[in-house]
């Protein structure tokens, strides 16, 4: 979908059919509180909830944030696209990647937080015995994900965690509270 009108000026007919179009999909498919949704203008940017009239009027008068090109905040999700060996793109990326992504950033600074054994042992060990899909480090940022674009609170996610430590197979390497969990991916 053409998403071109986030840089159009807000009185233009472009800008005004994007507009549209955004509404509709909101209508569609975000999920409301109390008929409200998140607000993705320069004022708001999708913290604060405004009902749609709130919603159209913030778009004209503040504009959308324009770097929001993927509405994840009213529930579009992205297919991501699989390799030819059939895995998830985004994590055989990350896997080829994380030597250049520590270099970048300086492999001192990541062995000072001892977060670069963190995340290679992570990257690299399974969610639980068998696990083909999911590393711990990419099953935890995919939950991280979840947690920011829902809302969720630390305590919520905490039980969300919880549960799933307790649902997943024994001896699962799953994180048990949001703090474990923020600890070793946000130093």
């Amino acid at each position: 979908m053409d998403r071109s009108w986030i840089n159009a000026r807000h009185i233009s007919e472009e800008y005004e059919k994007g507009v549209s179009v955004f509404l509709q999909y909101v209508k569609e498919n975000a999920k409301s509180v109390n008929r409200t949704y998140f607000c993705p203008c320069v004022h708001c940017l999708n913290q604060i909830r405004q009902d749609l009239g709130n919603l159209h009027d913030h778009l004209f008068m503040f504009g959308i944030t324009r770097t929001y090109t993927v509405w994840t905040w009213h529930e579009e999700v992205l297919d991501q696209p699989m390799t030819s060996r059939g895995t998830n793109y985004v994590e055989e990326w990350m896997s080829d990647h994380l030597e250049d992504m520590i270099r970048d950033v300086g492999e001192d600074n990541f062995r000072r937080a001892n977060l670069y054994d963190s995340l290679i042992n992570d990257s690299e060990q399974s969610l639980y015995l068998g696990c083909t899909n999911f590393t711990r480090l990419f099953a935890t940022l995919k939950l991280f994900s979840l947690k920011a674009r829902k809302g969720w609170t630390d305590k919520s996610f905490t039980e969300l965690l919880e549960l799933l430590k307790d649902t997943l197979p024994e001896n699962n390497t799953l994180p048990i509270q949001n703090y474990e969990a923020e600890f070793f991916y946000v130093q």
